[in-house]
C-alpha cells in the first residue's frame, strides 16, 4: 500500500515536472516572438525622425549637330536625425552608424541606382564617382558632427545619403527653351511616375562604445511626393512604426 502510494507521487512529481518545462518552453517561445516583433524597446540612442527630399535635375549637353539635350538624374536626398534616449539611464556614446547592405528591390529594368555620400559639411552632395558608395557607409562618433568627414556627434547628429536613379530618360530641347531643374523636367521628357519608381532596402547598424550593437532593416518607397507635377517632394516621418531594432 505504502509502495502504490509512493509511485503515484512519483507519477504526480513527474507531470508537475513536465507541466512546469512546458510552461517555461511556451513562455520563453512568446518572450522571443514579443522580441522578434517589437524588437529593442529601450536603446541608448533613438532615431528622432527621417526626412527625405525628392527632386531631379538636368545635365545640359549639345551634340555635334547642335542638338540640345538634358539628362535627367532623379535624386532622394535622406537624412536621419539621432538623439540620445533620456530613458536610457547608464552612460553611453556613439561609436559608429554605418548604412550596409544596400539593395535595390524593386525597379524599372533599364534604371541605374547608385548611392552616394555626403560632399560637403551640410550634408550636399556632388554625383561622381569619387564620393559613390560602394558597399557600406559609415559615421564614426566624434565630438562634433561632420559629414563631409563622415563624423557623428556621440551624443547624436544629422547624417546621411543620396539616392539616385539614372537612364531614365532624356530631354531634348531648343537653344533658347527654359530648362526646369527639378521633378517636372521628368514630365517634360513624357517620363511617368511608374517609370521612376523603386523600393530600396538597407540596414541601420548603431554601435556605441559600451560594445552594444543594434540592427534595423529599413525600406523605402522612392521618390516621394508627386515630383513630376510640384517638382519637389518632401517627407518627414516621425512615427517610425516599422523601424525595429534587434541586437545583434
Amino acid at each position: 500500500m505504502k509502495r502504490s502510494s509512493f509511485s503515484k507521487k512519483r507519477i504526480i512529481h513527474f507531470y508537475v515536472v513536465i507541466f512546469i518545462l512546458i510552461m517555461i518552453i511556451i513562455i520563453a517561445g512568446l518572450l522571443m516572438f514579443k522580441y522578434h516583433v517589437e524588437g529593442e524597446k529601450n536603446l541608448p540612442f533613438n532615431i528622432k525622425k527621417i526626412n527625405i527630399v525628392s527632386t531631379a535635375e538636368s545635365n545640359i549637353t549639345q551634340d555635334e549637330e547642335g542638338v540640345w539635350n538634358a539628362g535627367i538624374l532623379q535624386k532622394n536626398d535622406v537624412f536621419f536625425t539621432i538623439e540620445k534616449n533620456n530613458d536610457y539611464k547608464k552612460e553611453d556614446a556613439i561609436k559608429k552608424v554605418s548604412f550596409e547592405n544596400f539593395q535595390i528591390i524593386k525597379a524599372n529594368e533599364n534604371m541605374i541606382v547608385d548611392i552616394y555620400r555626403p560632399t560637403t559639411s551640410v550634408n550636399t552632395y556632388s554625383y561622381t564617382d569619387e564620393y559613390k558608395i560602394q558597399n557600406s557607409l559609415e559615421y564614426l562618433g566624434g565630438l562634433a558632427t561632420n559629414t563631409e568627414t563622415l563624423q557623428i556627434n556621440n551624443q547624436g547628429g544629422l547624417i546621411g545619403f543620396s539616392i539616385t536613379a539614372d537612364n531614365i530618360g532624356e530631354y531634348i530641347f531648343s537653344e533658347n527653351e527654359k530648362v526646369p531643374s527639378d521633378g517636372t523636367l521628368l514630365a517634360k521628357a513624357g517620363i511617368s511616375s511608374e517609370d521612376i519608381t523603386f523600393q530600396v532596402s538597407f540596414d541601420l547598424i548603431i554601435e556605441t562604445e559600451s560594445d552594444n550593437r543594434f540592427k534595423a532593416n529599413i525600406i523605402f518607397d522612392l521618390p516621394t511626393g508627386n515630383i513630376l507635377e510640384e517638382g519637389v517632394g518632401t517627407l518627414e516621418d516621425t512615427e517610425l512604426n516599422n523601424i525595429i531594432f534587434k541586437r545583434f
